[in-house]
């Protein structure tokens, strides 16, 4: 919201509220003045209902100083008088983005669900969903008000991972993580498991081919690795019992280059 945009509405140039030591003037105000004073003085986000909720005026008989004592209901207030409500987005939310309605009985419009039911092949579900958590903490650590994190449940009774995700960018993303972590065992292994190992120094890109030159040079059962760049990681398919041989591998490559 720009004041060249405040000024379009009532056709007079109103500084917006940056800090808590802006006054809002008296007179017939936009109400998207005091959306915005209200959003500074709570630090939290405002969405409206509608693109020109805030053009609507409300009148203030006197300049309100935002740092003045109880001055949050106050707006709230000043908000009610124009049959405004502010609604968290999300229910029970007790500091984050809230929805400016003329509706009370309105929700806001989250993104839904798209969900997929992904049988496994070659791993448990369990393990799997771990894996899923970790590339999911980094790709949603910034999202829109209006969208929801994902959710991962393993359903070990038919061997699948159940995937709920609102973007299908991200859900491409973990359906392809699923793909290449669910190979075949090597003939003549156990049934692998899939471990992950966060890089400690340097790129796990760097680390993944050390690694898998190292494990070659040492001969035997070949393991399966998997850069995943957006954690810094790796996740590493391999038969259970040479688990801890591959740790021990990478806890003498994943060092600092001066040791």
């Amino acid at each position: 919201m720009s004041a060249t945009l405040l000024a379009t509405w009532i056709g007079l140039m109103i500084p917006l509220a940056q800090s808590e030591e802006s006054i809002i003037p008296a007179g017939n105000i936009p109400v998207g003045l005091v959306l915005q004073g209200w959003s500074v003085l709570t630090d939290q986000q405002v969405l409206t209902q509608r693109p020109d909720l805030g053009h609507r005026s409300v009148q203030i008989l006197r300049p309100l100083r935002l740092s003045a004592p109880s001055m949050e209901p106050v707006l709230r207030g000043l908000l009610r008088s124009e049959g405004i409500e502010l609604k968290p987005i999300r229910r029970g939310l007790v500091h984050g983005p809230h929805w400016a309605t003329t509706d009370p009985s309105e929700m806001p419009p989250l993104e839904r669900y798209q969900v997929r039911v992904i049988r496994l092949q070659h791993l448990d579900p369990e393990p799997i969903c771990r894996l899923l958590e970790n590339a999911a903490s980094t790709r949603e650590s910034d999202l829109g008000p209006l969208d929801r994190r994902r959710r991962f449940v393993a359903d070990p009774r038919i061997g699948a991972v159940i995937i709920s995700c609102t973007s299908s960018v991200r859900l491409d993303h973990y359906l392809k993580l699923l793909s290449a972590a669910d190979r075949p065992a090597v003939a003549g292994t156990q049934r692998p498991v899939l471990k992950s190992w966060k890089t400690r120094y340097g790129r796990a890109s760097e680390l993944a081919t050390s690694l898998e030159a190292s494990w070659e040079e040492r001969g035997g059962q070949p393991i399966h690795v998997v850069v995943h760049t957006a954690s810094n990681s790796l996740m590493i398919r391999v038969p259970k019992q040479l688990w801890p041989a591959v740790e021990r591998l990478l806890d003498q490559l994943d060092r600092p280059d001066d040791l």
